[in-house]
């Protein structure tokens, strides 16, 4: 039983980890949108265009990740 619980610690930390460094990610994916959004009002729809898209996709993977780590911890949960 004893290991069973390092194992969970050990998932719940991979966990936490995933969502700390996810979370900075984020703030970055933030400043793309801003770019992006000021870059089609200032007139360079196709500049801005792309780096909205590049936000669509650090959003998705950042869900992802996200996802996939909450179901690794689940799975090891300590019962």
């Amino acid at each position: 039983m004893k290991d069973e619980k390092k194992e969970y610690l050990v998932h719940k930390q991979i966990y936490e980890e995933t969502v700390r460094r996810n979370k900075k990610i984020g703030m970055v994916n933030l400043f793309i949108f801003a770019i992006g959004l000021a870059l089609k009002y200032l007139d360079r729809p196709e500049t801005g265009s792309h780096f909205i898209w590049l936000g669509v996709i650090i959003l998705i993977y950042t869900f992802g990740s996200n996802m996939i780590a909450k179901r690794e911890m689940q799975k090891h949960q300590f019962k």
